[in-house]
Formats: structure tokens, C-alpha cells, sequence
């Protein structure tokens, strides 16, 4: 299942200064506006520093520290990246930090990019020598070397705090996710690398090298059909809760989802930093042949999207990775699709292949959905060998050349590659699916 929020624990990644006296001053003026006498006292106005005054140094000052705590992570300079945290805070957040430093190290983060600053809430007007904080979003990207052929975005709520007279002595007191946490914010995240998988973590070792494991048949399998697997990045979170946070998912729609595969996706580029997720609670329901089933359906997803450029419809896309995943696995189609031949029995014989709205998360036809999906799918590899709906795939996904007026028409594509690719029609296909349906119906 294709995917696609609150802070998953107080791990989080601050930015701050490359050394403990902050990064070079920065200058300008710093106009003040007087503040008004007390009409009840006749000790003298105080002068408080205007926030606009000190707007565009402050703003100069926060930059130099990201960045220079993006270039401490490059250089794997701890010292560096935990010099400008402070505050009431400081120890836990120093303890949390050099948890992050650690895991983000571990998993190869790398090629960090400070992208854009944006000030959320302003400092108040404060006297001289008074401390004030301010908030900023930050948003950065990053790519796991080795793993990641395009930089993944995120972005982070941070607390500075400084002297408006010395805005470059200053500090970070407060650092968490804006929206999504990345796996670096799980506590007890354990890193396992190979070649063509990297898994993070959380729980027994016997639990990592399980998703190991089946990350490599999941390879085999996927290659098998393919041609290829994608070395992929496999979380593997504590909770449901967790999954849901990392996914910017509610849990409710993912119930009864046992992974799915999360990343940005452009039209006309290829896909290129992935992650499957995996639910805990309902992959723990699974039997060992059903979590090989599940790892391989994600592997095909994250296959296929890093090598072609244009969408599909969902029955396609949904259809194929399943008819990949169950390609060793030795049931009979009944029970494969038993949910799609209850839904068929209840509301009679489909008309039109599923549509894109059958796959939203929650729907109740969402199980039936895959299990027609599967079924024109396997109508076609029967027919046609499995290889002709490997290019079938290929072309609609990108191998033709349409007219501009069909650019947008994801079944359109599909039409002209059925005809290109296997002389046939949209017509043909739902014929001999629907009679594919009737047999499995009456055994």
C-alpha cells in the first residue's frame, strides 16, 4: 500500500552552533523604542529593543548557526552539534541530541541542506541586557547515502533565545519535528545495513534480523518478476501510534494495514527515497508466508517507482505488486481473494475494474479492491505470460508516448498500452475478468 504530525517521543534535532561560544557575530544597529512612563511611578521609562529593529541581524544570526550545525553533522563533529543547546532544558535536550547525533550517524544520514528559515513567533520587546526567545521553522533536507537517489524533506520547530544586543551568542533552548518525525526521533532505534537493505529498528535483535531476512526474499522474489529489486529502507517502529506519526497517517487509516511505502513522488521523475513502514500491530497478526507476502507487495511498489514516471491507476499499481507478491506462494485464488468473491456475492458482478476511490484507507471495500485488482491481473499474466504485464506496467507508467490531451488520463495510458503491448482492449480484459470471477465463485 502506497502511503504516504506530532512529535513521536521528545527526541528531536536541535541546530546550533559549531563551538560553545556560537557562531561569528553578527552586526547592525539595533533601533529602540522608548517605553512609555508610568503615570503611577516616578522612577524613569525603561527602553525596551524592538523586535522589528533587530529583525534582520537576528534572522542572519539563526542561519549562520543552522548552518553551521548542517556542516557539523558532515564533519560528525558532536562537540559541534551540541555546542548552542541551553536553557533550563539543556541536559535532557543535550542527552536527546547526542542520541540523534548517533543514530543519524548510524544510518547514514548525510548531504543535510538547510532549505528555508521562517520566524513563527517573534521575541517581545525587552531591555537591554534582557534575554528573549523567539521560534523558528526550519525546514532542511537529507538523503541516506547509499540508499537515496533524491534528498527527502523535513522540518523542525526550534526555541532560540538571546541578548537583542548580542543576537549572535545565541541559543537553542527548545527542538521538535514540525509535523512528521524521521526514524532518527525513535528511541531504541537499532540500525542494520546490507547492500540492498537497510533496516531501522525498534525492538529484539531477533526482530531485525527477521525483517532482514525477508527483505532479502522479498529481493529475490521482486527481482524474479521485475527483472530488479531497489535497495530499500525497511522502519520498523514500536507501536501503531509510532507508524501512524512517521506515515503522517491517522491510526485509522491504518487499520488492518500491515506496511506501506511513504515518499515524494514527482511527476516525470523517478522516485528516490523511499521507506516502507511497517504496522507492528497488524504485521505481528501475520503468518511467516503472510509477512513475505506484505515485505515483497511493498518492494514492488518501491521497485517500480524508482524506475518509471508516471502514475498509474490504483488497480494497476495495487493489482500488480500483489500478483508479485503472491507469485510463490502456493493458495488457492479463492482464499487469496476470499473478501473481493464476499463483496461480489453481496453486490453482484463488478462492471468497471476498481477505481481509485475503492483504495482509500478505511473504505470497507478496501480488501475486496485488492482482491479484484489481483484478479485482472492475473487474467492478463495467464493470457499473456507475466513478462508481457511486466511491460504492460512499463509502458503505462512511462514507456508511451501520448498525445498531450492524454497526459493526464491514467487509464487512457492504459488503454494504448494494452493495445501496444498485448493487442487487446480495456473491453477484452474486463470480459475474461469478469468470467475469472464467475469460476472462482463456483469451483
Amino acid at each position: 500500500m502506497t502511503a504516504a504530525v506530532v512529535l513521536v517521543t521528545a527526541t528531536a534535532v536541535g541546530l546550533g552552533a559549531c563551538t560553545a561560544g556560537g557562531a561569528p557575530r553578527a552586526t547592525g544597529s539595533l533601533p529602540v523604542a522608548p517605553a512609555a512612563s508610568s503615570p503611577y511611578s516616578s522612577r524613569p521609562a525603561t527602553t525596551d529593543i524592538d523586535p522589528e529593529g533587530w529583525a534582520d541581524v537576528r534572522a542572519r544570526a539563526v542561519t549562520e548557526v543552522l548552518e553551521a550545525r548542517v556542516a557539523d553533522l558532515g564533519r560528525r563533529d558532536e562537540t559541534g552539534w551540541l555546542a548552542a543547546l541551553s536553557g533550563p532544558a539543556s541536559g535532557p535536550l543535550r542527552a536527546t541530541q547526542a542520541a540523534v547525533f548517533e543514530r543519524m550517524g548510524a544510518m547514514g544520514a548525510g548531504d543535510l541542506r538547510l532549505v528555508t528559515v521562517r520566524e513563527t513567533t517573534p521575541p517581545v520587546p525587552a531591555p537591554r541586557g534582557t534575554q528573549v526567545e523567539w521560534d523558528v521553522k526550519a525546514s532542511l533536507t537529507y538523503r541516506l547515502l547509499g540508499f537515496d537517489t533524491a534528498p527527502r524533506s523535513f522540518d523542525l520547530d526550534l526555541t532560540f533565545k538571546a541578548d537583542p544586543t548580542r543576537p549572535a551568542d545565541l541559543v537553542i533552548t527548545a527542538s521538535a519535528p514540525s509535523g512528521r518525525p524521521q526514524p532518527w526521533d525513535l528511541p531504541g532505534l537499532v540500525v542494520r545495513r546490507e547492500a540492498t537493505s537497510l533496516v531501522l529498528a525498534v525492538g529484539t535483535a531477533d526482530r531485525v534480523e527477521e525483517v532482514m531476512r525477508r527483505a532479502r526474499t522479498a529481493e529475490s522474489r521482486v527481482a524474479a518478476v521485475w527483472g530488479e529489486a531497489r535497495p530499500a529502507v525497511w522502519v520498523v517502529p514500536a507501536t501503531d501510534a509510532d507508524a501512524a506519526r512517521l506515515l503522517g497517517r491517522s491510526a485509522d487509516d491504518l487499520a488492518g494495514v500491515a506496511a506501506a511505502t511513504d515518499g515524494p513522488l514527482t511527476p516525470g521523475e523517478h522516485a528516490g527515497a523511499d521507506r516502507i513502514v511497517l504496522v507492528p500491530g497488524a504485521w505481528s497478526s501475520l503468518r511467516p508466508d503472510g509477512r513475505d507476502v506484505v515485505m515483497t507487495h511493498e518492494l514492488t511498489h518501491v521497485t517500480v517507482r524508482a524506475v518509471t514516471t508516471r502514475s498509474v491507476p490504483v488497480w494497476l499499481s495495487e493489482g500488480f505488486a500483489e500478483l508479485v507478491a503472491y507469485q510463490a506462494i502456493h493458495l488457492p485464488e479463492a482464499t487469496v481473494v476470499a473478501p473481493a468473491l464476499d463483496r461480489v456475492r453481496s453486490s453482484g458482478l463488478p462492471q468497471t475494474l476498481p477505481a481509485d476511490t475503492d483504495f482509500d484507507p478505511g473504505t470497507h471495500a478496501l480488501p475486496a479492491a485488492y482482491g479484484l485488482s489481483l484478479l485482472a491481473l492475473r487474467t492478463l499474466a495467464d493470457r499473456y505470460g507475466t513478462p508481457a504485464a511486466v511491460r504492460l506496467y512499463r509502458a503505462a507508467a512511462g514507456g508511451l508516448v501520448l498525445p498531450t490531451s492524454q497526459l493526464d488520463d491514467r487509464e487512457a495510458a492504459v488503454d494504448d498500452a494494452l493495445g501496444s503491448v498485448m493487442g487487446s482492449t480495456r473491453s477484452a480484459l474486463l470480459q475474461a475478468w469478469q468470467a475469472r470471477i464467475r469460476r472462482d465463485l463456483m469451483p
